[in-house]
């Protein structure tokens, strides 16, 4: 398998036209053609189905496109790292965080160092709300931050996590003795709110049930969403196994499942600097969980 057969590959399976994806590749397209059906002979079957005007992935194709695609990501942020090797170019990037920096996040950081030698790294950690605005308005390179409910048609987001929340309360509150609670007993309670995602996820959620929680308080960081919380202010939903201070107790939610999904997010169609643009790669390389 060719690298060039994979990108003509990836081409046709965005573009579904084998003709526009031999012009995006800049070859003719029995070009195009014969590289694909080398790739279907080393997989032993057929990736497009093409009738007539139409072309489709096959269940062979569809379940190929990202094994392929984090493949030449990969082999792109390879050569890019490699073309760095010995230069001490000055290649700064700024990333914002509204969390800590995961052990895949700083993974991918540093094969961004070791290929390129002059990289440098400023790290903006804030809420994830002013992080959006920073990143729009340029004053971050990319962010990592939790899913906009509504996100800005420029945003460009890769998927790092999924990460199930659990509500907690303090530890005088009577639904942290309980072992489990259901829902209007807790929707009753004052609610502190660290994401406007999470908060109007939960609204809409006990909204199904006819009911309406209270969130009385709101905080940009976790640390201090959790501080409110051990002062006995309310509750509130952070993530699932998060080191929680004695004052704090999680609380199980009959029937309820809540989640937050964490997203690394560029601005679509902004030229990129080269540690950007090595950063995004490297991303795009890693398999996320």
């Amino acid at each position: 398998m060719e690298m060039h057969q994979v990108r003509y590959f990836l081409a046709a399976a965005r573009t579904l036209n084998f003709t526009r994806a031999a012009e995006e590749c800049n070859v003719t397209q029995p070009s195009l053609t014969r590289a694909i059906q080398k790739l279907e002979e080393e997989f032993g079957g057929q990736l497009f189905r093409r009738e007539r005007s139409l072309t489709h992935l096959t269940e062979l194709g569809r379940q190929m496109v990202p094994h392929l695609q984090r493949t030449y990501d990969a082999a792109q942020a390879a050569k890019l790292l490699a073309r760095g090797i010995g230069r001490q170019v000055h290649a700064p990037v700024t990333l914002g965080v509204s969390g800590a920096v995961s052990e895949q996040l700083g993974k991918a950081l540093a094969q961004v160092m070791e290929g390129l030698p002059g990289f440098q790294l400023s790290l903006l950690k804030a809420d994830a709300a002013s992080l959006l605005q920073s990143l729009l308005k340029g004053e971050v390179d990319a962010a990592v931050l939790p899913e906009p409910g509504d996100p800005p048609e420029r945003l460009d987001t890769i998927v790092l996590s999924r990460q199930e929340l659990t509500a907690v309360a303090p530890i005088d509150c009577p639904v942290a003795q309980q072992p489990a609670v259901e829902l209007p007993e807790l929707a009753a309670l004052a609610w502190i709110d660290g994401d406007a995602h999470v908060a109007a996820e939960f609204t809409a959620l006990c909204a199904e049930a006819g009911l309406r929680p209270e969130f009385r308080h709101s905080a940009n960081l976790e640390g201090d969403v959790v501080d409110l919380v051990a002062n006995g202010l309310g509750c509130a939903w952070v993530p699932a196994g998060l080191a929680l201070p004695d004052r704090v107790r999680p609380v199980a939610v009959q029937g309820v499942v809540m989640t937050r999904t964490t997203v690394f997010a560029t601005v679509s169609g902004r030229k990129r600097s080269v540690a950007t643009d090595a950063l995004v790669r490297a991303i795009r390389a890693r398999a996320w969980g």
